[in-house]
């Protein structure tokens, strides 16, 4: 059996416990039982649970991303907020003994502080925004869970107003914990019906070791000859950033190098992303992405007459934004031919 780490914390009632475990999926017990963890879920190690709370929504992926809250919502739109990447899990707890929202989320904060988080992010009710509205932004139609059904997929559906979000990061190992904690009062399941159910989602922790080759100059030429574009693998950009990273000098020393050695070459530079998030958002960071690659080779003595960046973000997808894989392929810069 398992051990389980618990440690109290005070003056706050709850307990919480470290466990972990793999993926699983099952259908929720019959109605005249009560509910259980959905089978394999767990929370990555070392991340707390409160005591006796079930997970009812469970999924997990080697590598995501995240958007963190960084201000209140406007109405249904997000004010302010940073994409992080990783390795991610995502958790929906029911919360049992009618803790509120707050004792919660006061309990996470606690826990996380022990553990060396440092808060990115707080707010509480109103200042928040609208609890619809913050459904519509963490827990959308199109994303939701459905490990127990409806159980599962409409969890937090009618949430009241005195909901509590917190967002803490570990400088340390920059791993990500986010926590939308409300009091459901939907009636899809007498289980789970008028109760306090927490939104935890943890990314990062790991490093992303790439696996994608890096664009040669010969790959270059064969894709805008043959194509009239070329993916250019081995771009890497800062988290929610235009920056480029470091480690994609080895790609653009290769772009640049055949681009001047066909000064003829006239192309545009397209930054692409998946469909996770704001629509304008994706647009604008696409766009600035674009900019900064063709800055980028502009400094290896390529004219900025031959390059005109453009951002189309989400709108070209090469996979399904439903998929891991797919949204990984969508996030990308091309080289089409003018």
């Amino acid at each position: 059996m398992q051990d389980l780490k618990q440690f109290r914390l005070w003056p706050l009632a709850g307990i919480f416990l470290a466990i972990s475990a793999g993926l699983g999926f099952a259908q929720a017990p019959p109605g005249d039982q009560p509910l259980v963890d959905v089978p394999g879920a767990g929370e990555p190690e070392g991340i707390p649970r409160l005591t006796d709370s079930i997970i009812i929504g469970f999924d997990q992926s080697d590598f995501d991303e995240h958007r963190v809250l960084l201000a209140p919502l406007d109405g249904y739109n997000v004010t302010d907020s940073k994409r992080v990447e990783g390795p991610r899990t995502r958790l929906i707890y029911l919360v049992p003994d009618d803790k509120s929202p707050l004792e919660v989320t006061r309990n996470y904060q606690a826990a996380l502080t022990s553990m060396g988080f440092g808060e990115t992010f707080y707010c509480s009710a109103e200042d928040c925004g609208e609890a619809s509205a913050m459904l519509d932004v963490v827990y959308p139609s199109d994303g939701r869970l459905k490990n127990y059904g409806q159980i599962t997929e409409y969890a937090l559906q009618f949430p009241r107003n005195d909901h509590k979000y917190l967002a803490m990061e570990n400088p340390s190992t920059g791993q990500v914990v986010t926590v939308w904690v409300a009091y459901d009062t939907f009636n899809i399941d007498q289980r789970s019906a008028n109760s306090t159910m927490a939104l935890v989602d943890i990314v990062g922790g790991e490093a992303f070791e790439a696996d994608m080759e890096i664009v040669t100059r010969e790959q270059v030429a064969e894709g805008l000859g043959a194509d009239g574009k070329v993916t250019l693998a081995g771009i890497f950009f800062a988290t929610d950033s235009d920056e480029i990273t470091a480690d994609s000098r080895p790609a653009l020393d290769e772009i640049a190098a055949f681009l001047q050695g066909a000064p003829e070459i006239k192309a545009y530079v397209v930054g692409h992303t998946d469909a996770t998030g704001d629509f304008a958002y994706n647009m604008d960071l696409s766009q600035r992405r674009a900019a900064s690659v063709a800055q980028a080779l502009e400094g290896y003595g390529i004219g900025s007459d031959r390059l005109v960046p453009a951002g189309v973000g989400p709108l070209a997808p090469e996979g399904s934004n439903s998929t891991e894989d797919g949204r990984r392929a969508n996030r990308r810069v091309e080289l089409v031919a003018r």
